[in-house]
């Protein structure tokens, strides 16, 4: 029987630098296309992003989010237009400062799936948080290999969930934690845990809400966690702070990413390289990418400009 086919959506702003190693990581985890939609760019993303298409490593789109309007959710709309996003047997979504990472079998996404039993609708897996690990300035790098401290397993910012789902064309909306508003023939979906334990829910419930955190007592790591990197440096967040989030209207003040977050996730302590086993595959994997005229060239334009507007910002006060 073939292997199940699964795909990654993903929606970006002026996040350049990052791009390669995400894509070259989920790649390496095997998932089978990567989709990408770019709104309202200024860092050589998009340009990168159609370098990285013409090669075969994505699909891309680029577009611009009007005010007031959602970019995860107008971005994940769109590439759903544009691409046979609902071919695969599984699709999951995650932010370019989210790395799967799988701790069964040959730690592939396959091998997750292949723990999952087939009553199972839902894999949903737990956030593990990382933070700065000490470091004051950014600097170009496998992100996953700069930071390697996070918060212990069991904190309240783990109960974040992020999903692969099953059968896509039953949903009819996806959002950044899950697909939403099934219209499959269940009454019940069966969610299996980050540990392989199942429980069910209502498949006509808001499933942005039931899908989206868990309380303290049910944060679960034991077959795979993605690694959210949240902070990274201190200049690096400023940065994100005047990005604005891409869950929120286009326009809106971004009021989350304030200093408590910050600080809240940026001292973490466990060290935690589980990640690494994936690095000398994501290496030779970044290394051919980059073989590529325009890819290379993309890229360290993509990561000069970011250089700069780190340099550009005001003191930090």
């Amino acid at each position: 029987m073939p292997d199940p086919t699964v795909h990654l959506l993903t929606c970006i702003r002026n996040e350049g630098p990052f791009l390669l190693e995400f894509v070259a990581h989920h790649l390496v985890l095997g998932f089978d296309r990567i989709f990408i939609a770019a709104n309202d760019c200024d860092d050589g993303s998009v340009r990168l992003l159609r370098a990285l298409q013409a090669a075969g490593h994505i699909g891309f789109l680029n577009h611009s989010v009007p005010p007031g309007k959602v970019p995860q959710a107008e971005g994940y709309a769109r590439l759903r237009s544009r691409f046979a996003v609902d071919a695969a047997d599984w699709l999951m979504m995650l932010d370019v400062d989210e790395f799967l990472n799988v701790h069964t079998g040959d730690n592939s996404v396959k091998a997750l799936l292949a723990a999952a039993p087939e009553a199972a609708d839902v894999i949903a897996l737990n956030a593990m948080t990382f933070g700065s690990g000490g470091a004051d300035e950014w600097r170009p790098g496998a992100v996953t290999h700069q930071f390697l401290h996070r918060l212990p397993a069991g904190n309240k910012a783990n109960g974040a969930l992020k999903t692969l789902s099953r059968n896509p064309g039953h949903y009819g909306a996806i959002h950044n934690h899950s697909l939403t508003r099934y219209r499959g023939p269940k009454a019940r979906l069966t969610v299996m845990r980050g540990d392989g334990t199942l429980r069910e829910i209502d498949a006509a419930a808001p499933l942005w809400r039931e899908l989206r955190h868990v309380p303290h007592a049910e944060i679960r790591h034991a077959l795979a966690q993605y690694n959210h990197y949240a902070t990274k440096t201190p200049d690096a967040y400023r940065l994100r702070q005047i990005r604005g989030r891409g869950a929120a209207p286009m326009g809106e003040a971004n009021l989350r990413h304030d200093a408590a977050y910050f600080a809240d996730r940026a001292e973490a302590q466990v060290r935690d390289t589980t990640i690494l086993r994936y690095a000398d595959r994501l290496a030779a994997t970044v290394a051919a990418m980059l073989a590529d005229p325009d890819i290379r060239h993309w890229h360290r334009h993509a990561e000069r400009v970011y250089a700069r507007r780190l340099a550009a910002l005001p003191p930090a006060g």
